[in-house]
């Protein structure tokens, strides 16, 4: 929103419930995506829809709430910019929808799509899922572009959702790093990203946003250096992935859980590396930030708000 508004943009933030860090001049409007009748005209006048409401949370038990939430919730907010004659919309998914590797060496991409197995053990890409399909199906009527960004870091990240590894190499005496890998992003990449396709993308097509494919060690690696601290890093083996599973599995029974789920788990000795080539080529778009300036960015961030020390 804050790009938005430097742009000389007018915005409508459409959220639950007013937040302390919405943008000056931004004009919220409440509301609950699936309770659409006090939003429908929210939005009368705008000529684009960005859509990134979602629930976040890998707990099987919550299945049925992440396809309300981010299935049915999707396909209400790209009814509504129907009405209200937006010119595009875009749909920001999750690079999770392309699927996992196996091996390093194999990168996927956008005609990729993770398989119905996947999907069923993982409650919050079949929503990913549902919503990404729910797009599809409206773009034939609407300019509607899908974006999938990958691991996001940077400044703004006030529930830590990257910041979460950021928190454990920052806090932990030591970190356990799994074989696998991931791609990694800058927020403000992520943004420019979101911008082009707007403006560049093809109706119902979708555009990975990532930046470096790295293992887990070289990204818990950098995390510990820029952050100053030296944890002892212990690489795990991949025989210790089913029993790690089994554990996450205990302990969510018994905690619960937002992220510690035996999926998640699971794909921590997988690759999620991706690879952005269309973006490049149908948007103009290219990350500028590497992941060692990230991380730096998401630190200070952290550090000035109090969140992590």
């Amino acid at each position: 929103m804050a790009r938005l508004l430097a742009d000389g943009h007018r915005v409508v933030a459409l959220a639950r419930r007013p937040s302390p860090h919405l943008p000056p001049g931004a004009r919220f409007q409440a509301g609950d995506l699936l309770q659409p009748d006090p939003w429908r005209d929210a939005g009368a006048g705008c000529d684009r829809l960005y859509h990134l409401a979602a629930l976040i949370t890998f707990d099987p038990r919550r299945r049925a709430e992440l396809m309300r939430q981010n299935g049915d919730g999707t396909r209400l907010a790209l009814d509504a910019a129907r009405r209200w004659n937006v010119a595009a919309a875009v749909v920001v998914s999750s690079a999770c929808t392309l699927g996992l590797a196996r091996r390093p060496d194999e990168t996927l991409d956008e005609e990729d799509t993770a398989p119905p197995a996947l999907a069923a053990a993982n409650p919050y890409l079949a929503g990913k899922l549902a919503a990404e399909q729910a797009a599809r199906e409206r773009a034939g009527a609407q300019r509607i572009v899908i974006v999938n960004p990958t691991t996001v870091f940077g400044p703004g990240d006030r529930s830590l959702n990257s910041g979460t590894l950021v928190a454990r190499v920052t806090r932990s005496p030591v970190v356990p790093v799994p074989p696998g890998g991931s791609n990694v992003v800058d927020v403000d990449d992520v943004v420019d990203g979101i911008l082009a396709a707007a403006e560049r993308g093809v109706a119902g097509r979708r555009y990975a946003l990532g930046g470096e494919n790295l293992r887990f060690s070289e990204i818990v690696r950098t995390i510990a250096e820029v952050t100053g601290r030296r944890p002892l890093r212990v690489r795990l083996p991949r025989w210790t992935r089913a029993p790690l599973a089994a554990a996450a599995a205990a302990a969510m029974r018994v905690a619960g859980g937002r992220f510690l789920t035996p999926q998640i788990v699971g794909d921590m000795f997988a690759f999620k590396y991706y690879s952005s080539a269309r973006a490049a080529r149908e948007l103009g778009w290219r990350p500028r930030f590497r992941f060692r300036e990230s991380v730096a960015r998401a630190w200070d961030f952290y550090r000035q708000e109090g969140i992590l020390t």
